[in-house]
């Protein structure tokens, strides 16, 4: 009772400190939370216990095939037993709703543009700009196609459990958060499900650096952007490794006449930047390597990092299949995952699939704009947006032929229009890829169940205890050619929008290579050999390290592999020391620049979070982009642009030591690459000893700590100043707030083993034990046994709770 009440008094001090502090009291702007009714001792946050995760329940259950058992274990993964499909869903949407409810509401509303209903004036900008993408839109026309499909209302039995939960809430067990914004869950519809997989698609496919590039080009020119900004390396080590050429008997679509792309400067500050660290390791080696004689598949996601947990740890067991791994909360099926047979993941593809056209008005009013020589009307959408404790804004967005207007220019100069796939209506039933996946036993199974899915695009990595093991880029991809897509283009000529799709069977993909391995860390999918031209974000050095570990590895263990998910070696800091030991010579510097160069020079390379050279070595290397690139600063200013990747200025500084963008600007002397280096050595080394002098720590840990947010950024639930090793360029890919979001390793032997952890815990609930129990061991490099085998029986025995679902005739 203490603790409850000692928790109790922490809350309500900290969220009055929060709202304090950010300008949340209604004597600032914007309004106080009700904390009558939050603490209300009979319905408010007092009642906001863990009685729910400790008494068992029955449940009567109209429309039940069939009685379902769910047995929740000691680290609260609810073990489901169904005898069939649909009961199976359902009982998943009841256990997900039971965990994890406020998220999935406050994800749903997140992606339609709905936050400001419930916290106020802050969020209205995001509402704005979910609105202004057509977000709702894109989930709209995501349930008119599913509707289409024969197993729409069979999987979407998963609605119907979360509705049972939901209705079988009275107001005081309301989840804690919904008390403390003072609003209700609201009926699940499956175009909620649909706002959390489009959510999903925003984060992994709802990219594009036509501006940037359409700026760069116009200012740089076609040379020096050509030469600052390949797309390909010199070396690549693709997803897909070319074993045999692409010979395709015919391709399809036809090339961008490039007189098609616009050609100026967009001034408006417009691209939603995405944080570097959006990606994944997925890799599988053969029996061959491994020291069973059978494959063990490795997959980490690396996602925002978040409390509640993005996962949620789910066994389901039907008389059909046994499948063990994690679901995203509000969609159903297991998305990264295995059963008996097989083991499956995924990782981001980059490949872009959202392109922008400038559009033309012929009137003042915006209203039309020229097509194929005609003038052509807008449609329009009318957005409401609630706004808690101000009145509702009306926001109208623009429809074009490409799709809305996401954001106007001051003079309607620059308006640019989206083309963004995930806006399209489906076809197929793309959402059962995660619930078929759950049944297959082979390859062949595999790639039937998976071959429906469009977006957003993902490498889909499987291994099977046949022995098989498999990559493809799975999705639906525009035929491009030619930079299609990678600037802006007019949107005055239907031609220039995308005129074909890649067949499913050219996208790239293998089974069983050569090597002994396949693997993904979010390179390029393919070689230059490959007809279609791919542009988007691609990673370039945590591939290297997967796959010169996995060459050189054998008798393969899974304790091995864990190992290397913990990896934290960076190829990006041995390239560039390995050219600054090269470059500087020490008469040049100071003792305690000496010092300086002495640590970064004897380091392994490896962003362990003790250790002091990975933050040194940080500073330098944002000092060396500072001093290279003040050109392009001064570009930055005004619109936006990138900075050349860091391969590339890697590749400059040894290749062309004198190229004139080494030369600072506002200096009278003509710099080179070589002083640049030590121009760079000398300031980092000075930032150094201003954060001794302030008493800051230097360690990476301290320097850049590991931050788990809660979902609406309240400190005390969330996890905060983590000191964890690694960075985005190391196979453990952390950064301030993203990292390995599930670590997963299924060894695939007659009788599946399989490891995994995730940095955070099952319940939703900030009081509960399992809220983030599980932070330490991922820190810590910990895992847990999944326990796939057991009967139902034998888990009863270490039950923390059960369920029991009857169904009604």
């Amino acid at each position: 009772m203490f603790q409850k009440v000692l928790f109790g008094c922490t809350l309500l001090i900290t969220i009055l400190l929060y709202l304090f502090l950010n300008g949340n009291l209604q004597l600032m702007k914007d309004p106080l939370p009700p904390l009558g009714k939050f603490l209300n001792p009979f319905g408010g946050a007092w009642t906001s216990d863990t009685k729910d995760e400790k008494s068992n329940i029955n449940l009567d259950i109209y429309g039940l095939k069939d009685k379902v058992e769910i047995i929740y274990d000691e680290r609260r993964v609810p073990h489901i037993y169904a005898q069939n499909i649909e009961d199976a869903l359902f009982a998943q949407g009841y256990v997900e709703a039971q965990n994890r409810l406020f998220q999935m509401e406050f994800l749903a509303m997140a992606a339609s543009g709905d936050l400001s209903s419930i916290i106020g004036n802050k969020t209205v900008e995001i509402d704005l700009e979910k609105r202004r993408r057509g977000m709702k839109y894109a989930a709209e026309n995501a349930t008119k196609g599913w509707e289409k499909t024969n197993d729409y209302n069979s999987t979407f039995r998963y609605v119907d459990g979360i509705n049972a939960y939901i209705n079988s809430l009275k107001k005081e067990d309301f989840p804690l958060e919904f008390k403390l914004f003072d609003f209700e869950p609201t009926t699940w519809t499956p175009l909620k499900s649909a706002l959390i997989f489009k959510q999903m698609s925003l984060t992994l496919a709802g990219r594009n650096d036509d501006i940037e590039n359409t700026n760069l080009l116009y200012h740089l020119g076609k040379e020096d952007f050509a030469k600052l900004y390949p797309e390909k390396q010199s070396i690549e080590n693709p997803v897909i490794p070319l074993e045999k050429p692409y010979s395709f008997d015919t391709l399809m679509g036809k090339p961008q006449d490039t007189s098609a792309f616009y050609k100026g400067a967009i001034l408006n500050d417009y691209y939603e930047n995405r944080n570097k660290g959006i990606g994944s390791n997925s890799w599988a080696v053969s029996g061959s390597k491994s020291a069973s004689g059978k494959p063990i598949f490795c997959n980490d996601p690396h996602l925002s990092l978040g409390l509640p947990s993005i996962w949620f740890e789910v066994h389901i067991h039907t008389p059909e299949f046994n499948a063990y791994g994690v679901s995203f909360p509000g969609f159903p099926g297991i998305m990264i995952g295995f059963n008996e047979h097989i083991a499956w993941g995924e990782t981001n593809v980059g490949q872009d699939v959202e392109d922008l056209f400038h559009i033309k008005w012929t009137n003042k009013d915006r209203t039309k704009y020229m097509l194929d020589g005609k003038e052509t009307e807008v449609t329009y959408r009318i957005e409401e947006i609630k706004i808690k404790g101000s009145k509702t804004i009306i926001d109208t967005v623009k429809y074009t032929y490409w799709g809305p207007i996401y954001k106007k220019s001051n003079d309607g100069n620059h308006d640019l229009a989206m083309r963004w796939l995930c806006h399209d209506e489906p076809d197929m039933d793309e959402y059962n890829a995660f619930v078929d996946a759950m049944k297959c036993k082979n390859y062949d199974d595999y790639l039937k169940a998976t071959g429906r899915y469009i977006s957003p695009a993902q490498n889909f990595g499987f291994a099977a205890n046949d022995g098989d093991i498999a990559l493809r880029v799975n999705g639906r991809f525009p035929a491009k050619y030619n930079q299609d897509g990678r600037f802006v283009e007019h949107g005055d000529q239907t031609k220039n929008n995308w005129n074909a799709w890649i067949p499913r069977y050219q996208n790239p993909q293998i089974i069983n290579p050569a090597r002994g391995f396949i693997s993904s860390a979010n390179q390029v999918s393919a070689d230059k050999s490959y007809p279609y031209y791919f542009t988007g974000k691609f990673e370039r050095y945590r591939n290297r390290s997967v796959n010169n570990k996995l060459t050189e590895m054998a008798q393969i263990t899974p304790k091995m592999m864990q190992e290397m998910q913990q990896d934290a070696f960076s190829y990006k800091a041995s390239d560039y020391i390995s050219m600054i030991a090269k470059n500087i010579n020490t008469i040049d510097l100071s003792p305690s620049e000496n010092d300086f160069f002495a640590k970064l020079t004897k380091w392994n390379f490896q962003y362990n979070a003790k250790d002091e050279a990975p933050t040194f070595f940080d500073l330098f290397y944002k000092k060396l982009q500072e001093n290279t690139w003040d050109e392009l600063a001064a570009l930055k200013k005004s619109m936006d642009i990138n900075y050349p990747e860091a391969w590339r200025l890697l590749e400059l500084i040894e290749s062309d030591p004198n190229n004139k963008f080494f030369d600072i600007k506002d200096t009278p002397d003509i710099e080179n690459a070589k002083s640049v280096v030590l121009k760079a050595i000398k300031e980092a080394a000075k930032s150094i000893e201003e954060r001794k002098k302030e008493d800051k720590g230097n360690t990476w840990g301290e320097y850049k700590p590991l931050h788990i947010y809660h979902l609406t950024r309240i400190p005390a639930f969330s996890a905060m100043d983590i000191s964890a090793n690694g960075c985005p360029d190391a196979i453990n890919a952390t950064g301030y707030s993203f990292g390995p979001s599930w670590r997963m390793i299924v060894s695939l032997e007659d009788q599946v083993k399989a490891y995994a952890v995730y940095p955070g815990g099952q319940s939703g609930n900030p009081a509960s034990k399992y809220y983030k129990n599980m932070v330490e061991a991922w820190t810590k490099g910990e895992y847990f046994t999944l326990n796939i085998h057991a009967k139902l029986e034998d888990i009863r025995k270490n039950q923390t709770q059960s369920i029991t679902i009857n169904p009604v005739k």
